[in-house]
């Protein structure tokens, strides 16, 4: 048995039903029960602009920072390279009356402070790890790369200890319906942050 030790509970078993929801092979994680690791549901934003996905992402950053009391390490992640930067820019534009900083990481370089938000292409997820991701753009993942589009969300979401959040232009592609019961559409209570372990 594998134990599971900086991962919220709500991502954990998020991140097994992907794996099945795919047919994928799952593994047998547990979380250690000394460790309090109920957090917050993994949030779902459908049918929106590119304008509205940017207000809600800054707004979700301004919640965890508000509910925390300090900016964890938070990640967004864009379907191709050339979203990075006019994907920063945005976000900074509307982040900077709340004094946080966001950083474009074009080919996956890891710039920034870790109070920074970073935004990198989805292609450079492996390996890395936060507090709080957040996707956008997944169902147009799903058409541009169907035959990644499975890993980079499981991957995606065991990249996340705590927060989760997916936005999609459309609707939640087809693959992931299976999974839809562990989104909320927003946090309507305080965030908890998780226990070290």
């Amino acid at each position: 048995m594998k134990w599971g030790y900086r991962q919220s509970r709500q991502l954990n078993d998020l991140a097994q039903d992907i794996i099945q929801a795919v047919g994928g092979i799952t593994q047998n994680v547990s979380l250690p029960a000394e460790v309090d690791n109920d957090v917050t549901s993994p949030l779902l934003l459908e049918n929106t602009s590119q304008f509205k996905t940017v207000e809600w992402l800054a707004a979700r950053i301004a919640d965890i920072e508000c509910f925390v009391e300090q900016l964890p390490s938070i990640a967004v992640f864009v379907n191709n390279e050339a979203d990075v930067e006019p994907t920063a820019k945005a976000l900074e534009a509307l982040l900077t009356e709340n004094n946080i900083p966001v950083m474009a990481c074009t080919e996956g370089k890891m710039v920034g402070q870790e109070s920074s938000v970073r935004v990198f292409d989805i292609q450079h997820i492996k390996g890395l790890e936060f507090e709080a991701v957040f996707f956008l753009g997944v169902d147009r993942l799903a058409q541009l790369q169907p035959e990644l589009f499975d890993k980079y969300i499981y991957v995606g979401a065991t990249r996340a200890a705590a927060y989760l959040g997916l936005a999609c232009e459309g609707s939640l592609p087809a693959q992931l319906e299976p999974v839809r019961r562990h989104f909320a559409t927003d946090w309507t209570h305080k965030i908890r942050t998780p226990l070290a372990a």
